[in-house]
């Protein structure tokens, strides 16, 4: 799911958690009718958890180290799990968790 899709479903889970607990969409002031289903309301909250988790997290301590003389590797550790992450090898997901990542291009 593209980042944009997972936004716009975050903030359409958000909207919808709200109404049901307002009984009433604060877009269209529509009411619901029983509505504010205890069950319905934690599963919305859940959702919005995992898509939140799911978003890609900055890589800790971004640097770029010599592994052998003249040979230059970018690595990392994973913000979830914090094992090593090279560059070449992890450029979206850490290989161990699974987690989104997204390097800093600053240097």
């Amino acid at each position: 799911m593209a980042m944009l899709e997972r936004q716009k479903v975050i903030k359409g889970l958000e909207a919808l958690r709200h109404a049901m607990s307002e009984h009433q969409c604060y877009v269209c002031s529509h009411e619901f009718i029983d509505a504010a289903d205890e069950f319905g309301t934690n599963i919305i909250d859940d959702a919005i958890a995992l898509l939140k988790e799911q978003e890609a997290q900055l890589v800790l301590s971004n640097r770029v180290c010599e592994t052998e003389p003249f040979i230059y590797v970018r690595k990392g550790f994973c913000p979830k799990c914090h094992q090593v992450v090279e560059w070449y090898l992890n450029r979206a997901y850490c290989g161990f968790c699974g987690q989104a990542v997204k390097w800093d291009e600053s240097d």
